[in-house]
């Protein structure tokens, strides 16, 4: 009897199953050597080599890369082989819940300061405290006004670490966040009977419109490259890339801050990158740290006036009651701070927020035109004011 064609095919394979599943399992590829290797693309799969095993035992070559990055490097167009493994292994670390030391934190600092936030987050307070202060106050020294990416990078770093110390702290910035804060007095000058003019001054700016975020094919032969960005007040409908890892950062004074993980061949927008410090998340942390909501501020960062105008004596009386009413609000929050232990009585007696008075003259022309309103006589070098023309 003629057999099957059917049994002639099965009984090789039968064999051949036989002869694989007795075929020893190769041991894993030893990951040390790949990442004391001088080549980059070796150095990024012994990383993802590490980030796949439940192994601990080379966390430290990890954290000992990280701390002998050289720090000229602050951009990836320098060499990006190099600093596409550096961001493999920052990735590893960060996955693996791994703390590395301040110094390591500091030495990807200014290359990788996403990461450099999210570790920073996990050191004890004795160790991230002098990290967080740096970053504040480095933040303080470079003007905000058309920044280059480094320069956005730096503030958007300060940004994140006040917000940390606010929660963590806050004796550490309070004397500082408070001087720098401004209250914005805007004053309408009208005819009497005359509606006065409303201006926005300050947080004016409308809600960004988020761009495309298209993506390069990944390098043959290299593990996933995963990038981080932080990200501010996401709304929840907000449509992120391709592998997302968005846990909370930080959280003070309404403001959240979280972290994404994408791919590194995704082009950001960074349309929800931490805005940096300004009027408006200043005064979000001075709530954070007297442990009020926002609205529960007695003076907001800007104050609507309308004054109407019968003599020149009247609108100074008027104006500088007024003043000095702020200026007493603005020395309550001070004195807020001391009680609650934030501030010595010398830093008391010297910090206040600044009042920044702006008067519009919206009396309607006449023939022959009005005189121009008079000056106001200030006391405090922190009260400013000036007259403007904007209509």
């Amino acid at each position: 009897m003629a057999r099957s064609r059917f049994t002639l095919t099965l009984l090789p394979m039968l064999m051949l199953t036989s002869a694989l599943s007795q075929t020893p399992a190769r041991p894993p590829v030893p990951i040390e050597p790949l990442l004391r290797n001088s080549e980059p693309r070796l150095v990024a799969l012994g990383a993802w080599e590490v980030l796949r095993r439940p192994d601990d035992s080379m966390i430290p070559i990890l954290q000992d890369l990280v701390e002998h990055w050289d720090q000229t490097l602050s951009r990836r167009d320098e060499d990006s082989d190099r600093f596409d493994a550096m961001t493999v292994i920052l990735d590893a670390l960060i996955q693996r819940n791994a703390v590395v030391s301040p110094a390591a934190i500091t030495a990807i600092a200014d290359a990788f300061p996403d990461q450099a936030l999210v570790l920073a987050a996990r050191l004890p307070l004795n160790d991230a405290q002098p990290l967080l202060l740096s970053w504040y106050q480095d933040g303080q020294s470079v003007g905000s006004a058309h920044p280059d990416a480094e320069v956005a990078d730096r503030l958007m770093r300060a940004r994140v670490a006040a917000m940390m110390l606010a929660k963590q702290d806050p004796q550490a910035i309070a004397p500082s966040i408070l001087a720098d804060s401004v209250e914005r007095l805007a004053v309408s000058v009208t005819d009497p009977g005359s509606a006065g003019v409303e201006r926005c001054l300050v947080g004016c700016d409308a809600a960004p419109i988020c761009g495309d975020e298209p993506a390069d094919q990944p390098q043959a032969g290299w593990p996933p490259v995963l990038q981080y960005t932080l990200e501010e007040n996401l709304p929840p409908t907000y449509n992120h890339a391709p592998l997302v890892y968005d846990p909370l950062l930080v959280e003070a004074g309404g403001d959240r801050i979280k972290i994404r993980r994408v791919r590194a061949e995704v082009h950001l927008n960074y349309c929800h990158s931490p805005a940096p410090l300004n009027a408006e998340t200043r005064h979000h942390l001075l709530a954070e740290m007297l442990r009020v909501t926002d609205k529960q501020i007695p003076w907001a960062i800007q104050m609507n006036l309308t004054l109407p105008w019968q003599s020149d004596q009247q609108f100074l009386n008027e104006l500088g009651n007024q003043v000095a009413a702020e200026e007493a609000t603005l020395r309550a929050t001070v004195q807020q701070f001391f009680a609650k232990g934030l501030l010595t009585r010398s830093q008391m007696d010297s910090t206040r927020p600044r009042l920044s008075v702006t008067v519009f003259d919206d009396r309607q022309p006449i023939q022959p035109a009005h005189v121009a309103l008079p000056p106001l006589p200030l006391r405090d070098s922190r009260t400013t004011c000036r007259s403007s023309s904007w209509r």
